[in-house]
């Protein structure tokens, strides 16, 4: 009689039988499956016990090859049959994955029509779902604001009304999971049973006991908390035939690894659909590809190994571009900014002229920057922190002064010290002598908008901006959010980013939304309540700017929809300097957005100028402060 073994999933245990090869218990067998494959020995019958995780897979195939060698029959129950049958259709899928592409592409495609789905697709959005669906596992890289959510659900439920899959497992920043339980009660004419996975280990022991329950749709994780859990995640997946989309998924584009990516390289072995969406696929080079399509398609790797792909970077740049994008056009979809056709937004540009005492302030810190240029530190860092903090310093003095004695914790910048400056006094009690113009114009303006009966946002980069402009604007009941507003109710019940969103989404008694863009700027739309935003000062990060404008000027706005940016600019200071900077920046940005896999990083968000465009701006930044103040103190 042939010699059997039998491998066994349930109830999250990883189960080994050898019931008639008592061997396996013993000698060399024991030291490659207890050492080696990390089983522990079983009390309660002849065989190995492990938890269900993310090496399941990979431990079947481990265990099925080295079975092999001693002529050990080994037979697989359900659910481990079908982990491993999932592995080798993938195997067996990308070919068919490319075809089907490819005739998308060229237009060959059925007009999807979800059952339950009461969104209108958009034409461009017809093409994109097709693709979804008949793709096995697909990226979509439409640029921000194209209703890639919208996309995603569409293909679900046809999916599941085909019996593909039963749920939704969204894996994402944090910021994702309001606009997701939106756009499902949006797109099914019914709110989710979502579960959003966050709290202590115990609940969400609880979260995960209640994610099996069969009514639920779609399941919400943060990137950090999947990789905390992710031996919890892959044994849900294992009970439900999930669509697991990698949301931004751009947050795993470290080719080198990282905690993140390694861990959901491999979880994607246990989906039966996966989805990558990110407008912002190569935010620094073809590298960041790597891992995102890698998720997609592990066995082989689409695009070979890291070692591989990496050697392979190493050759002609431009040639490697083109080569990387004919071998996976047929994988991905990206809907282009100008496929979208929103109505054109307008942009007012307003010189404020600033108030004697903010001028004197400006100047003499003008002037004090100028002539420590000579003096800048060589070593890298140093001279990006010394940097930083100049333009950090002109930034606050054109917007408010009385940002400069205050810490930025936007930007880890101390307060000014005065000393050496002929204004100390001024700078040290500004608030005592005048309110600067662009505040009280901002003021102005967002009272005229409300009693007009508009909603606005007020974008400023400083957090005190954003307390002076909230007591100022008290009767309008103003929403405010920056970096230090808990995200959502697992962190405040009473005051969160969501809750204001929300309220000010929803809710006409709150007209006006006061934010930082860097804690506003992802995966938040505005554009259905609201049409004017107001800036009251900006950085030069491109890429944060751009982010803000999206907010209100995306997909959903009829044709006689007309969005409005008033951005306010101090006269004779660095603002007029931004201004056109972030005009020449956005124009090459969009320009970008218009091929596929150009590099282009939307993601930029944590600083005052984008790292690549930093030193640029900075010596820009020079130039103009020689040519505005000529007559002060040169290096």
């Amino acid at each position: 009689m042939a010699s059997t073994a039998r491998i066994s999933i349930a109830d999250g245990q990883f189960l080994l039988v050898s019931p008639d090869t008592p061997d396996l218990t013993k000698g060399r067998h024991r030291l490659f499956f207890s050492s080696i494959a990390g089983l522990n020995l079983a009390e309660e019958f002849l065989g190995y016990v492990a938890p269900v995780g993310a090496e399941t897979v990979r431990l079947i195939e481990d265990i099925s090859s080295y079975l092999e060698e001693d002529a050990v029959a080994l037979e697989l129950d359900e659910t481990a049959s079908r982990l491993l049958r999932l592995r080798k259709e993938d195997q067996q899928q990308l070919d068919a994955a490319r075809e089907f592409g490819a005739k998308v592409r060229e237009g060959q495609f059925e007009r999807p029509q979800p059952p339950g789905f009461q969104r209108t697709l958009k034409p461009y959005q017809e093409q994109a779902v097709a693709h979804m669906i008949g793709v096995r596992h697909a990226a979509n890289f439409s640029v921000p604001g194209s209703g890639k959510t919208t996309m995603v659900l569409a293909a679900f439920a046809h999916l599941k009304a085909t019996d593909s899959v039963d749920r939704i497992l969204v894996i994402g920043p944090r910021s994702c999971f309001m606009p997701w339980d939106e756009e499902f009660t949006a797109c099914f004419g019914r709110g989710p049973n979502s579960i959003r996975i966050s709290g202590t280990k115990a609940e969400r022991r609880e979260l995960y006991r209640r994610a099996e329950m069969p009514d639920v749709d779609l399941i919400l994780a943060s990137y950090q908390m999947a990789a905390n859990d992710l031996d919890d995640l892959a044994a849900l997946l294992q009970k439900h035939r999930f669509m697991l989309v990698l949301d931004e998924s751009h947050y795993i584009k470290r080719m080198s690894g990282g905690v993140w990516a390694n861990s959901l390289l491999e979880l994607s072995a246990y989906a039966v659909k996966r989805v990558v969406l990110t407008g912002t696929p190569v935010p620094n080079g073809l590298s960041d590809l790597w891992s995102q399509m890698t998720f997609l398609w592990p066995s082989p790797p689409v695009l070979g190994s890291r070692e591989h792909f990496q050697r392979r970077l190493s050759g002609d740049e431009q040639k490697i571009v083109e080569e990387v994008r004919q071998e996976l056009r047929p994988l991905f979809w990206r809907v282009k900014k100008s496929d979208v056709k929103l109505p054109p937004a307008t942009f007012h540009k307003i010189p404020v002229a600033i108030r004697p005492y903010q001028r004197a302030i400006y100047d003499a810190l003008a002037a004090k920057v100028l002539a420590e240029v000579a003096r800048r530190p060589s070593e890298r860092e140093k001279l990006r922190q010394w940097r930083k903090a100049r333009m950090v310093r002109l930034l606050q003095a054109a917007s408010n002064p009385s940002l400069l004695t205050e810490f930025s914790p936007e930007f880890r910048i101390p307060p000014l010290s005065a000393a050496g400056l002929n204004v100390e006094q001024l700078v040290e009690n500004y608030s005592d002598y005048e309110m600067p113009a662009k505040v009280d114009f901002a003021r102005d303006l967002v009272n005229s908008l409300i009693e007009r009966g508009q909603k606005v946002v007020l974008w400023t980069t400083f957090i005190h901006n954003i307390t002076t402009l909230s007591e100022m604007l008290s009767m309008h009941r103003p929403r405010i959010v920056y970096g230090g507003v808990p995200k959502d109710a697992a962190e405040d019940v009473d005051f969160n980013r969501e809750l204001m969103i929300r309220q000010f989404k929803t809710d006409d008694q709150y007209p006006l939304l006061i934010a930082n863009p860097g804690a506003c700027a992802e995966s938040i739309s505005l554009h259905r309540v609201c049409k004017h935003a107001i800036y009251l000062d900006r950085t030069f990060n491109g890429a944060q700017y751009m982010q803000s404008l999206d907010r209100i000027h995306r997909l959903g706005l009829r044709d006689d929809d007309r969005v409005h940016y008033h951005i306010l600019c101090s006269e004779g200071t660095i603002d007029e300097l931004i201004d056109r900077r972030l005009d020449e920046k956005r124009a090459r940005l969009e320009a970008l957005l218009e091929d596929d896999l150009v590099p282009v990083d939307l993601d930029d968000t944590e600083d005052v100028s984008e790292e690549n465009e930093e030193a640029k701006d900075f010596e820009e930044l020079i130039l103009f402060l020689r040519e505005k103040h000529s007559g002060a103190a040169m290096p």
